[in-house]
């Protein structure tokens, strides 16, 4: 599972299938670095040589075109190359290993007639090296005396192409050296184009000229890009796509592509229990390319390890996951074409969704004012209905009190009904109405809350009731009212989507404070 990029939702960014890059090497340049000295590579596949490093380089940094990244090395002529010390590398000495370059080129208009890669050496008015050059647009290897015969006598060929680079297009080239077995390989995109083979019996070997300091020079006359220049021991690779082909087995009969997928990080709304509404992205999916999105969300906090499982979006705008959340996290599985030359490319993905306030606080919250001020072990409130109808079906209220004003020291959650079972407090008592909410409060209602039994409301009906008694039982214990003290009482509204594990938020901030003083009989003074 590779991430190709990662960009932020709602931005004008892309994002497409990971590219095809060497998977082993002794050089790899894809010209994401700095212009000035091309590094071994940045994208992921560095091939560290320190027999193989850059003495000069001069190219032009062209981000409208690549085969590699983001950009490519434009050339223009002599007056743009790269020096390359290969000397000490075992590729280029002697007695190599067989050994594979491979080049990716895009020939501009005068690239007909270049040198895109040499190495060559006059030693004694002969001349010793390589050189890849185009001709005509077709490519051509020269090998220059390199071939060791029994007796001391070198040998020179070449291998001539006669199928033209198509201007304007990226084509790989590739060089096979099969030194062991003395046959040297040119291809294009992977199909063979021209092969030379010595099988003379006084053919001893193949190497470079003994302590050759002379650089390798890549674009040394070229007119046009080049980018992902490669070098490796053993054949060339197979995929010369750009991306993904597609992959058949003969053994078993399966064909498959993996394909390449890109994962957001755990994106966060701001307040839980949120809904998604719609989806809405900007995809450019050629013929017989894939792409597909995947989300998934939750009101608890995960992680990219946790098992939450992903859901395959269908429809943007219809059949959507129902999910409830705070997070969530999306998925983009994309596949190239069979060929593996082109890919879907996502412009810009976006997620409509609509949050859950929490309610607002409950207003006119007051003493009711026509209760006996004789019923000392009692105290009633009221106050305005709330307008969600989150709070009025399936919500309710929570009453603090405390000391002071600012610190409740016990909350009322639950009262008891005729039948001895507890219920949320929903202000729906005997002379109340949608602009009294009523609800009075006494001693038993306060043990209730305090002393609430241990395995009470714990059906799946009364999930949010029984969260909230397990916040009561965290919060301090609340005491029994005591005369001779002033109380002061606050008064929250909560959704009905309020639980203590994942929804904290779906409550109100409390009301502004009211105070109750509750009369003390004071005798015997002296």
């Amino acid at each position: 599972m590779g991430v190709v990029e990662h960009k932020e939702p709602g931005k004008k960014n892309t994002l497409k299938p990971k590219e095809n890059t060497p998977k082993r090497g002794e050089l790899f340049f894809d010209f994401e670095g700095d212009t000035n000295e091309p590094n071994l590579s940045e994208s992921g596949n560095p091939f560290p040589s320190k027999s193989i490093s850059v003495v000069f380089s001069s190219y032009l940094e062209d981000k409208n075109t690549s085969f590699f990244g983001k950009k490519s090395a434009y050339f223009s002529g002599r007056r743009n190359q790269i020096h390359l010390s290969v000397s000490g590398n075992s590729l280029f000495g002697t007695h190599p290993d067989p050994f594979s370059i491979s080049i990716p080129v895009h020939m501009g208009e005068q690239g007909a007639g270049s040198v895109i890669l040499d190495r060559t050496v006059y030693v004694k008015g002969k001349k010793y090296g390589i050189s890849l050059e185009l001709n005509e647009g077709k490519p051509t290897l020269y090998i220059n005396n390199l071939l060791q015969k029994t007796d001391g006598r070198t040998v020179s060929f070449i291998l001539e192409s006669s199928v033209k680079i198509k201007r304007k297009n990226w084509e790989v080239i590739s060089l096979f050296f099969d030194t062991l077995n003395h046959r040297y390989v040119l291809y294009q995109n992977g199909i063979e184009t021209a092969e030379y083979e010595n099988k003379q019996a006084d053919t001893i070997g193949f190497g470079f000229p003994e302590n050759d300091s002379t650089p390798l020079i890549l674009g040394k006359s070229y007119y046009g890009n080049l980018d992902g220049f490669h070098i490796h021991k053993g054949e060339p690779e197979i995929g010369y796509s750009k991306f993904e082909t597609v992959r058949y087995d003969d053994d078993t009969k399966i064909g498959f592509m993996e394909g390449s997928t890109a994962i957001s990080p755990i994106l966060e709304t701001k307040f839980s229990n949120s809904t998604l509404q719609q989806i809405q992205w900007k995809v450019d999916a050629p013929k017989d390319t894939m792409i597909e999105l995947y989300f998934r969300a939750s009101n608890q906090k995960f992680t990219e390890a946790s098992v939450l499982p992903w859901t395959r979006i269908r429809s943007l705008t219809t059949d959507l996951p129902k999910h409830r959340f705070k997070y969530y996290q999306w998925k983009i599985w994309f596949r190239p074409d069979p060929m593996g030359k082109t890919v879907p490319i996502l412009q810009a993905l976006n997620f409509d969704y609509i949050e859950q306030s929490p309610p607002d606080v409950p207003t006119l919250f007051r003493l009711d004012p026509n209760v006996s001020k004789n019923q000392t072990n009692q105290i009633c409130f009221l106050w305005n209905s709330n307008h969600e109808k989150e709070v009025q079906n399936g919500g309710g209220y929570i009453i603090h009190y405390g000391l002071v004003p600012n610190r409740m020291v016990g909350s009322i959650f639950v009262k008891k009904d005729k039948d001895n079972q507890y219920k949320k407090i929903d202000g729906n008592e005997e002379n109340s109405g949608f602009r009294n909410k009523r609800f009075c409060v006494d001693e038993d209602t306060l043990v209730s809350n305090i002393y609430i039994p241990e395995g009470q409301l714990e059906s799946p009906e009364d999930r949010t009731l029984a969260d909230q008694i397990d916040i009561s039982k965290k919060e301090k214990r609340g005491l029994l009212f005591q005369p001779g003290l002033t109380y002061y009482f606050r008064i929250s509204a909560y959704n009905r989507y309020l639980n203590e594990w994942d929804s904290k938020d779906q409550r109100s901030a409390l009301s502004a404070p009211i105070s109750f003083s509750f009369p003390k009989e004071v005798s015997n003074l002296k």
